[in-house]
């Protein structure tokens, strides 16, 4: 039976960010919980492998981490084929670097320090 009226509610886009400053997980995890997404948080390679994998919409991808590249994620990513869109943040200016990251196709590759507006305009539309 149809209720009429009645509203589906429609489920939050889940976004991992993987970014092993303290503050700047913080200050991410506040606006974007804000925004009205659903945050996974992780701090090292690892974490962000074992999140990965369950196929957030979205995933904020520092490239330093304590136990290795976030590199090793894009990978992971792209060898899996998740579909989650990614966005790179890095404070790198390596070209070499950032030509092996542009070659994994993240999303958007921006910059550190971190613009929030630009995440903001880079991320898929929560509900």
């Amino acid at each position: 039976m149809d209720v009429p009226n009645a509203e589906v509610p429609v489920p939050r886009k889940r976004i991992l960010v993987v970014e092993d400053d303290r503050a700047a997980s913080k200050a991410l995890n506040q606006l974007l919980r804000h925004h009205g997404y659903e945050v996974l948080l992780a701090g090292t390679v690892a974490d962000a492998l074992k999140l990965a994998a369950s196929q957030p919409d979205f995933i904020l991808l520092d490239l330093m981490l304590p136990d290795g590249d976030g590199i090793e994620v894009l990978e992971f990513i792209r060898d899996r084929q998740i579909r989650s869109a990614v966005t790179v943040i890095t404070g790198s200016s390596d070209p070499e670097r950032l030509a092996r990251v542009q070659g994994l196709r993240p999303m958007v590759l921006l910059q550190k320090p971190i613009d929030f507006m630009d995440i903001l305009r880079n991320l898929p539309q929560s509900a």
